[in-house]
């Protein structure tokens, strides 16, 4: 199993990680979580991988090239939301 530390330049799976942190998980049926003296807050996201190309601009996530010229178009014009 692969797991990321987003940030740390860790070469390996930490075993233990402080505050604000992102840790990406590849695979797996568990994680086992345990907090300290001052508790524990923390958000697990679960999915299915889209298995989807990925064209990333700022805040902007698009799967091709072209459709990211196209919202950053949008954005521009104020036509990037739409009802």
């Amino acid at each position: 199993m692969q797991t990321d530390l987003v940030g740390s330049g860790l070469p390996e799976a930490p075993s233990s990680v402080g505050n604000r942190s992102l840790v990406l998980f590849d695979s797996g049926d568990e994680v086992a979580v345990q907090a300290g003296e001052e508790g524990l807050r923390f958000l697990l996201v679960s999915g299915q991988p889209l298995r989807e190309p990925v064209a990333w601009y700022g805040p902007i996530v698009m799967n091709t090239q072209e459709e990211l010229v196209q919202a950053q178009r949008d954005l521009q014009n104020r036509t990037f939301i739409k009802d």
